[in-house]
């Protein structure tokens, strides 16, 4: 009987200015960017997260050379590890996380269709992009509806990127939204470890007004 692989999994909660930054280099995005946050300001609810994120992952003692990064938002593009360096220095604190694991000797690997990205991006685009708060509002059921149809394509895609470019001997690294249920599919083939870092209630919040 073939023996399980271990996985390690880390739900992520993303803020507005993620998305923003990252489809600002994507190829063939819509024509108005995503708006991004403020850059340069004061640490916040997200960087505590990623400072607790990165401080349990060091209690693993990983072999890092060995582990295979899968990432949330990061397309299959030839050029991965270029993106999350750009993604670095913008002031991404998930992909700073990154690129030091990936200094320690991680793999990041391509994880996410680009196509299905694109939609994605566009369809938040649209949403924000709407005039009025009432607007926007009424939009949103819409968005809901198309996005959770497209998460699950997304969901399927990056459960077949992970299984097909796994190597013998490597331990797969997962950071994923909180609207995923990739976890749900990859229990099916391996044994996923969680490591989750919980964030008081009033600091949710505010990531997601960030």
């Amino acid at each position: 009987m073939k023996e399980i692989s271990r996985l390690i999994y880390v739900p992520i909660l993303h803020a507005q200015d993620d998305a923003g930054r990252t489809a600002a280099l994507l190829p063939k995005a819509g024509t108005a960017p995503l708006r991004v946050g403020r850059s340069g300001a004061a640490p916040s609810p997200v960087d505590d997260m990623w400072k607790g994120i990165a401080a349990k992952l060091g209690e693993l003692n990983l072999p890092w050379r060995q582990t295979r990064i899968f990432q949330d938002g990061t397309p299959v593009c030839g050029n991965e590890s270029a993106l999350a360096a750009r993604l670095a220095e913008s002031g991404c604190p998930n992909f700073s996380l990154l690129l030091e694991l990936m200094q320690e000797g991680a793999t990041l690997e391509g994880t996410e269709d680009l196509d299905l990205l694109i939609q994605e991006y566009d369809l938040l685009n649209k949403l924000l992009m709407k005039g009025t708060a009432a607007q926007r509002q009424a939009g949103q059921a819409q968005y809901q509806e198309a996005s959770k149809a497209l998460l699950t394509l997304r969901d399927q895609f990056i459960f077949n990127r992970i299984t097909r470019t796994l190597q013998e001997g490597e331990v797969p690294l997962v950071f994923m939204g909180v609207m995923h249920r990739l976890d749900k599919l990859l229990e099916k083939a391996f044994l996923v470890s969680y490591v989750i870092y919980r964030l008081p209630f009033r600091s949710v919040g505010t990531i997601y007004n960030a």
